[in-house]
């Protein structure tokens, strides 16, 4: 591995991370409970060995299940384009296997032929049934309750459903593995699936070009922000302090996920169109306290996760969400924290039109009067984006 080029990369390990802020989507609009894609995931591994698929089969369900609804940020429901959309973003993805079909774009097909796209039985790619089957009665039971009367109602609703929304395969597997009280115990246990998800899965992390890790990581900054334009911004940047290759790409992908955070947040909040009151304020201000909380799982993400949750800690210490002083923020924290605001600024936002340049450059100079970012780093954005 070229070090200056690539960095370590595990798809499950990276899955398994962005899982809970994915999950905080679906939680706001279809009202699954935390861990809604790990047990997604931990079901369809069981249902996968089942039928008998390789440790690369393995990998690949997994991530496909962590990752089953990365489009819904975007279309806040679950329709063709969501399906379209989570397919398109899988393309950028390194899965182990090729010959899998179109997973997300046909994970809301159902066996009879009365899903989204109107495929049946064969036409379905497996991997597709297998999340469909767990999305379905994760999202209509909640599988993490330990009633017996809700085990009930689960294996009575798939028995009614076989041969109509799943096949008799899928339905007969899960009854099998469904008999074993361990099983539905480990589904209320986070930690347990955590431990079944990665002993049933190769340990493969491959060197991926920080350029390909960027073309993912971007997804995840255009689902918050569409038309932002921070990572253009801070490549300028990273270009005019000279920035060896990998620090420049690292830098980029820190700029890409800024954002993350944003996706605890609920859209009422981040898309109100008129003042934010207390509490709402105190929630935005949270964002960089959670993109931290889904970073720090990702291997070798260090240096990406500082930069990231930086971006709003002020050289005076009164920024947030850490109150970190001058003496803790690197010149990478202070242009990233600017380039942030200078974006902002000059963006179009759901409660004001976007300022003009020498608008934001006139609010950048007022806040390096009052020591909040560095006055030398607003010269230099000054003569970059004149």
């Amino acid at each position: 591995m070229d070090k200056k080029r690539e960095i370590l990369f595990n798809i499950n390990n990276f899955s398994f991370a962005f899982s809970k802020a994915l999950d905080s989507i679906e939680t706001e609009y279809f009202f699954v409970s935390n861990g809604h894609s790990r047990r997604i995931a931990y079901v369809c591994l069981m249902l996968a060995k089942e039928f008998n698929y390789s440790k690369e089969g393995l990998s690949d369900i997994c991530a496909y299940s962590l990752l089953h609804n990365i489009a819904l940020k975007r279309t806040k429901n679950k329709n063709m384009q969501y399906c379209n959309l989570s397919q398109t973003y899988m393309q950028s993805f390194p899965f182990l296997l090729k010959d899998q079909g179109e997973v997300l774009k046909y994970q809301c097909e159902h066996f009879d032929g009365t899903g989204i796209f109107g495929l049946k039985e064969s036409e379905i790619p497996l991997f597709s049934q297998f999340i469909s089957f767990v999305d379905i009665i994760d999202t209509k039971f909640d599988l993490s309750k330990g009633d017996v009367q809700n085990r009930e109602k689960i294996l009575s609703f798939i028995k009614e459903s076989e041969s109509k929304l799943f096949s008799i395969d899928v339905v007969e597997c899960f009854v099998e593995f469904s008999q074993k009280e361990s099983f539905w115990l480990d589904l209320q246990n986070e930690d347990e699936i955590a431990a079944y998800i990665f002993k049933s899965l190769l340990d493969v992390s491959i060197a991926l070009e920080f350029e390909k890790l960027l073309e993912i990581t971007s997804i995840f900054y255009n689902l918050v922000d569409e038309d932002g334009k921070l990572i253009e911004n801070c490549s300028k940047l990273a270009d005019l302090y000279n920035f060896d290759h990998k620090d420049k790409q690292t830098f980029l992908i820190a700029a890409s996920l800024t954002n993350l955070g944003k996706f605890f947040i609920s859209d009422s909040i981040l898309n109100k169109n008129s003042s934010l009151d207390t509490h709402e304020y105190l929630k935005i201000k949270s964002y960089p306290y959670y993109t931290k909380k889904v970073l720090s799982d990702v291997l070798g993400f260090n240096d990406i996760t500082t930069w990231a949750t930086r971006v709003q800690e002020f050289i005076n210490g009164k920024g947030y969400p850490y109150a970190l002083e001058g003496k803790d923020l690197s010149l990478k924290d202070r242009v990233m924290l600017i380039s942030n605001i200078f974006t902002s600024l000059t963006s179009k936002k759901s409660y004001r039109d976007a300022y003009k340049k020498e608008e934001a450059f006139k609010i950048l100079d007022d806040m390096a009067e009052n020591s909040c970012i560095d006055k030398a780093i607003v010269e230099d954005i000054k003569e970059v984006f004149k």
